[in-house]
């Protein structure tokens, strides 16, 4: 895969965009001329509405049409332009675009809340400076109902989830939430241990001020808690608008970034593509996933000790 292909497939998107949106406003304009033209008073909503109408059936019939051309310019961008510097930065790297995290992976934590209507993309895999981790993009709904009963849908994380792994094993559960963060779900009570998480707080008024602390054992989440990697956290949630999860469990670190991004995507085809500059974009996307382990030290002889 190289630029040029990238090139090729967004001017063939780009052309049949051009051609649905030019058809759509041709009808439109030719059901304007018509009540315009005219002479009964009487009947000028309706062209109008019939051809809106049938102007938005000619859309969406075409936005079925052009869905390969469409596939095929995501393809070759994601090849190209994050694949590529993908695999620059990690080593044992596994990406697929159109996969992501399962609900079901997310659910066997108990500490996030998958909504009523979930979907994830750009599943990568990999190791950073001998850590791994998993990441994709997700995106949570929940379901309700207004006054009218009539069902509506409002999102409550569209970010990522990193879930970075260790040799260590924690035998508790942690959770520092950012108080921004919309999609955590306190797992209650442990069937085999008997442990309840519940809501605990730290000696630093500034940390409590800025997340809320579940934890099965308070021990535990003190050792952990230290002031040093504190500070990191709070600098962390700090740049994201505190709307962080950071969730210990078993052997992982699960990270919850709901920044309202869907990371990796093409640009308008529209407009010819800036290589330098869409290769500066996605170095910056990728950067979010190693700053997490450069600033929180996670490849640090703590959570590799067992």
């Amino acid at each position: 895969m190289n630029f040029q292909s990238v090139e090729d497939a967004r001017k063939a998107y780009a052309k049949r965009l051009i051609w649905q949106w030019a058809i759509f406003g041709i009808i439109l304009a030719v059901a304007t001329i018509i009540c315009i033209a005219s002479k009964d008073p009487d009947s000028l909503f309706m062209p109008f509405f019939l051809g809106f109408f049938f102007g938005v059936l000619c859309f969406i019939i075409m936005s079925f049409i052009n869905r390969n051309v469409h596939r095929q310019y995501r393809r070759a961008y994601k090849a190209y332009f994050v694949e590529q510097n993908l695999r620059k930065i990690f080593t044992d790297l596994s990406y697929n675009h159109e996969l992501g995290l399962s609900s079901t992976a997310l659910n066997l934590i108990g500490m996030i809340n998958t909504g009523d209507r979930y979907s994830s993309n750009d599943f990568t895999k990999g190791k950073y400076k001998d850590v791994a981790f998993t990441q994709a993009d997700v995106h949570i709904e929940t379901e309700y109902t207004d006054s009218d009963g009539d069902t509506h849908y409002t999102t409550i994380f569209r970010g990522r989830f990193m879930i970075f792994e260790f040799p260590k094993q924690f035998n508790f559960k942690l959770a520092v939430v950012g108080k921004r963060f919309r999609a955590y779900r306190n797992p209650g009570k442990n069937a085999k241990t008997g442990q309840k998480t519940e809501r605990i707080s730290t000696e630093s008024n500034e940390f409590n001020r800025m997340f809320y602390i579940y934890g099965q054992d308070g021990f535990e989440a003190y050792y952990i808690l230290d002031p040093a990697f504190m500070v990191k956290l709070m600098n962390i949630a700090t740049a994201h608008k505190n709307k962080v999860l950071f969730a210990f469990y078993a052997n992982y670190l699960i990270v919850g970034l709901d920044d309202g991004k869907d990371s990796f995507e093409p640009p308008s085809p529209l407009k010819r593509i800036d290589e330098a500059k869409e290769s500066a974009t996605v170095a910056g996307e990728i950067k979010t996933i190693t700053e997490f382990v450069d600033q929180l030290s996670l490849s640090r002889k703590y959570f590799k000790s067992n």
